[in-house]
């Protein structure tokens, strides 16, 4: 056991200098009061503390701060290997590397993105329109609903807020107003009243029908019903957490793929990286077909763009960037995509 005498103006400066030394797992083991100067006189009073480590806990404490400075070390490491790759770069390519970083898209791509812009092309003059070229490659082609073949039955997947309801809207008004399309709407989400009732405002202004269901069997019935005559019928599902396993597990039983023909995935910009990794993997279960980006207008980081391609290779349909009906949507078209990653870059 360590055993060390500490020295103070008052018994909290000097417990606060044990703790500061010792750390939290230090044991007082006597405290004493005495006069400083000659003999005790014309001196002020003083507080001595003894206190003590146990061995083991010191050894932890010293096994915590090379864990820590180990850390250190890494993230200092890590930062000398991205400096010291930047370092390597011209400033054209250097000016992208870091917009990438800034945007959030993840190391890897980005790292392999500049690499493959290094090797392929010595053009520097125009190394940022070859940049957003070969982005827009890597995003390929949009899907959005096709709604000129056979009657389409069309879910809606996500979490709650996203922007279902309002997407499913928008998207009901283009194709009934804009195309011309018999459309018809489904909601399956019960919980809320304020989503049945918007979508019931909007079916009544475009004049399309809209039916209430409460489970797979009345979904199933009503598509039979409705696709006789209807090109296109978009299914609103209820929102869901994904960590909610009981609302998933309702949400398995409305989603069967043998009277819906495509599902589309909704994921909102505004949300963070790590969560959206979270969300695809849990809704993955659906196996979602396409994959709708809402909310552009709530961020300012657009590297999930990206890296949502990357990890799970599902093409893009639609873009949302606002709450208006029927405006605030878009085909999700490479070249705007990847204007939205490289922001003033962009060529």
């Amino acid at each position: 056991m360590k055993v060390k005498k500490y020295i103070g103006e008052t018994m909290q400066d000097t417990i606060f200098k044990v703790k500061a030394d010792l750390g939290p797992e230090a044991i007082i083991l006597n405290t004493r009061k005495f006069k400083k100067g000659f003999m005790g006189v014309f001196g002020g009073s003083r507080v001595e503390v003894l206190a003590a480590l146990d061995e083991k806990k010191e050894n932890q404490k010293t096994l915590n701060e090379i864990s820590s400075l180990k850390e250190l070390v890494n993230d200092l490491k890590k930062q000398w290997q991205a400096d010291s790759f930047i370092t390597g770069l011209s400033d054209e390519l250097g000016l992208i590397y870091q917009h990438l970083n800034l945007q959030g898209v993840e190391s890897e791509f980005r790292k392999n993105f500049i690499v493959e812009l290094n090797n392929e092309y010595y053009d520097q003059e125009n190394i940022l329109k070859i940049a957003c070229k070969k982005m827009e490659e890597f995003l390929t082609p949009p899907s959005p609903v096709e709604g000129d073949s056979s009657p389409r039955v069309v879910a809606f997947i996500g979490p709650t807020g996203v922007g279902k309801t309002t997407t499913i809207a928008k998207l009901t008004a283009y194709y009934a107003l804009d195309e011309a399309k018999k459309v018809s709407l489904i909601t399956t989400d019960t919980y809320r009243i304020a989503a049945v009732q918007q979508l019931k405002t909007y079916s009544d202004i475009i004049n399309i029908p809209l039916d209430i269901v409460y489970n797979h069997e009345e979904l199933e019935r009503v598509v039979k019903k409705r696709i006789k005559n209807q090109e296109l019928i978009f299914i609103d599902t209820a929102g869901s957490s994904w960590n909610d396993k009981l609302q998933l597990g309702r949400l398995k039983k409305i989603i069967n793929h043998k009277i819906i023909d495509e599902v589309q995935l909704i994921i909102s910009m505004n949300t963070k990286s790590s969560d959206i990794r979270e969300v695809i993997e849990q809704f993955s279960s659906f196996k979602p077909d396409k994959i709708v980006l809402s909310k552009l207008d709530e961020t300012v980081s657009y590297g999930d763009i990206i890296n949502i391609k990357k990890k799970y290779n599902l093409p893009y349909s639609y873009i949302t960037f606002g709450q208006d009906v029927p405006d605030d949507i878009q085909i999700a078209e490479p070249g705007v995509l990847v204007e939205y990653v490289m922001g003033d870059l962009y060529e």
